[in-house]
């Protein structure tokens, strides 16, 4: 039977389409090789999966830039759930097909199935019904996530705060999330929008693996995530920024307004990821309030 949380205080949040970009699908991959096949496509290592966590990860190109975001999870029954931003799901299942050759690998989308976060004071497990997953996840935030029918989610979520897209773009801003449509695109380096957290630089090979390891090495790039803070006023996203010292400083690409001090994600020059400098854009100014965040220290750290 189900059971209720333990605390009304966890916020919750499904990822339908009236999230967008983020809005999220599933595919689900079994067979024998599974773990061999996505170890050698993914940038994070399958292997250090556990079953009471989920592990973010990139598709990449050869050159090391993004395909597309993921979120993997290590099923009941063996197989993984990957969760990826329904707009791309189209994209990665004929990725992933194309190099099914002589694996025993099957892939299959789950339509039917919804993808939700649950967060903050009081998000221990729900009591699930059959069939439904949940999973410690850093991403696409820190909490839980849950795989499963539209029905049975509804109920593991019963008593917890359903968080507008504001509180979850706030959520998003506190704790330095970045989200496919807003900081992750296609054509980006993981290291560039603040997502080194789902690369592993010691697993051994993988599509484009190579350049990111050269990356590494070098210890850095141009373009980085930062925690910004607004003057005021709402605004859409993106917004070109500028900087005294650099016209094309950047974009902000999340803002949340509510709070005493509105802020929001940008990816900026890396010269200009620091405390205290003054960005521009919309006719309003922006505050940096951090160094780089999820960034690749790379061998500097060493």
């Amino acid at each position: 039977m189900l059971r209720s949380m333990s605390t009304p205080t966890a916020h919750a949040l499904i990822f339908d389409e009236h999230l967008g970009p983020e809005a999220r699908a599933v595919l689900e991959v079994t067979g024998a090789d599974t773990e061999r096949f996505l170890q050698g496509l993914l940038s994070a290592d399958v292997r250090e999966l556990e079953g009471s966590a989920a592990l973010p990860a990139t598709l990449l190109t050869a050159k090391g830039r993004i395909v597309s975001e993921l979120i993997v999870v290590a099923n009941d029954d063996g197989g993984f759930a990957l969760i990826v931003p329904a707009s791309r799901s189209e994209a990665v299942f004929e990725d992933l097909e194309r190099h099914v050759i002589m694996d025993d690998v099957s892939l299959r989308a789950r339509p039917e199935l919804r993808v939700a976060l649950l967060w903050g004071e009081g998000d221990e497990e729900p009591a699930l019904d059959a069939g439904v997953l949940a999973r410690r996840t850093t991403h696409p935030g820190p909490g839980r996530v849950l795989i499963g029918a539209q029905a049975a989610i509804d109920r593991a979520l019963s008593t917890a705060h359903r968080a507008s897209a504001a509180q979850w773009a706030a959520y998003r801003v506190a704790t330095a999330s970045p989200a496919w449509g807003h900081e992750l695109a296609v054509d980006r380096f993981p290291p560039e929008v603040g997502f080194v957290a789902a690369v592993s630089y010691d697993k051994g090979c993988y599509r484009g693996q190579e350049p990111l390891a050269r990356i590494h090495a070098r210890g850095q790039v141009n373009w980085v995530m930062v925690r910004v803070e607004a003057a005021g006023g709402e605004m859409a996203v993106p917004v070109d920024l500028s900087a005294e010292s650099r016209d094309k400083a950047g974009q902000l690409t999340t803002f949340a307004a509510g709070g005493d001090a509105p802020a929001g994600l940008a990816i900026v020059h890396r010269s200009l990821a620091q405390a205290g400098t003054v960005l521009t854009g919309a006719g309003v100014q922006f505050t940096v309030q951090t160094g780089p965040l999820g960034d690749d220290l790379g061998l500097r750290s060493n």
